[in-house]
């Protein structure tokens, strides 16, 4: 997460939720910061209990409140794969690697897919 101000990347654990930079105070966006991972992780909770919509639900949320995290789209990218919503998958999945070209999850799942698509 970067400081709005002066664009310092903030590094979770500091000791106060100051910029070390210029001192801003970013409290506002650690909670928006935490409660996207609470969604994540209540998507992958409800994806392992086979919520398919609930874990949608909660995918979402994590993507409305932070758009700019690769995971989130790679994991919106499975639950939509899962229940068959395609486009909306390999939009996630193109939109996860457009964000970090590491993403081996998104990576791995378009590959999956031309050789799918190559078989058939």
């Amino acid at each position: 997460m970067k400081c709005p101000v002066c664009r310092a990347t903030y590094q979770p654990g500091q000791a106060s939720p100051a910029c070390r930079r210029c001192g801003a105070d970013l409290t506002a966006l650690i909670q928006i910061h935490d409660r996207a991972l609470w969604h994540y992780r209540q998507a992958i909770a409800h994806l392992k209990a086979a919520a398919y919509l609930d874990a949608q639900t909660h995918i979402q949320q994590a993507l409305a409140l932070n758009s700019r995290d690769a995971t989130f789209y790679a994991l919106a990218g499975q639950i939509w794969a899962i229940q068959g919503n395609w486009q909306a998958a390999i939009e996630a999945w193109k939109q996860a690697q457009r964000l970090d070209r590491s993403n081996q999850n998104a990576a791995d799942c378009l590959k999956l897919l031309a050789v799918v698509a190559q078989a058939t």
